[in-house]
């Protein structure tokens, strides 16, 4: 008789051993790791740059809200800016700055600070007795010839008339204070600092980093951290090639 498979035309099973399974060698594992190593280096630096960007926003922002801040301090007052610093004010034996000054119109302590660098200036470091109602934390300077100090002999805030070119006049921006009373550029985001000015806009500004390893950070206990100076680039204006936003242009 002959086979069945033979009988209705199938043909005959063959058994074969399970085919062995692929496995990465050792040598493509590194070249996998290695693209990935290269992507992660490519890209990095690229995520930072954005984090850097949406911070410098968020400190354009606030500067913005800040000045308007002060400038409404401005049109209350008869057209003058606050002091820099004042002394016994706030109902007690105290320092009060422009923040304190300005603090009616703001309502937020968080303004005060920028992202890259939210506890740049301690209030209570810098003036030893802050007055209640003043933000703990700054980062933000002033232009002196803006803010006239209280401590001078008869100080004489500027009012809004002096200032014939509103629009170059630098009021507030990044920056810390040095022990020689200086407001020091300080450029937070990625070499640009952000400024406020006098009519009310404001702009991220290019600076360089200097040589100068000595600045140190003013407090009333003697000289403080370790800061960079920065000289501000040529799209500064009037400002440009100083290590702080000083004067009024004329």
């Amino acid at each position: 008789m002959p086979p069945l498979y033979s009988r209705f035309g199938f043909p005959p099973r063959k058994c074969s051993a399970p085919a062995a399974k692929q496995a990465f060698t050792l040598i493509e594992l590194l070249v996998v790791i290695a693209i990935i190593a290269i992507l992660a280096a490519i890209l990095f630096p690229v995520f930072a740059q954005a984090r850097e960007k949406a911070r410098q926003t968020s400190c354009l922002s606030n500067l913005k809200q800040y000045s308007l801040a002060n400038l409404m301090y401005v049109q209350d007052y008869d057209e003058t800016f606050p002091l820099s610093a004042y002394l016994n004010m706030g109902g007690g034996p105290c320092v009060a700055t422009f923040y304190w000054a300005a603090a009616p119109y703001v309502k937020n302590n968080q303004i005060t600070q920028c992202p890259s660098e939210s506890d740049a200036m301690d209030v209570a470091l810098l003036t030893g007795a802050p007055c209640a109602n003043t933000p703990p934390f700054n980062s933000y300077v002033v232009n002196p010839a803006v803010y006239v100090s209280g401590f001078a002999p008869n100080p004489a805030p500027p009012s809004l008339a002096r200032f014939q070119r509103p629009a170059e006049t630098v009021m507030l921006y990044d920056g810390n204070t040095n022990t020689s009373q200086q407001q020091l550029v300080q450029a937070r985001h990625q070499n640009m600092f952000d400024a406020a000015f006098v009519d009310g806009h404001v702009k991220a500004i290019p600076a360089t980093l200097t040589t100068n390893t000595t600045a140190r950070q003013f407090t009333v206990m003697g000289p403080g951290k370790a800061l960079k100076e920065y000289r501000v680039g040529a799209s500064g204006g009037f400002y440009a090639g100083q290590t702080e936003c000083r004067g009024i242009p004329q």
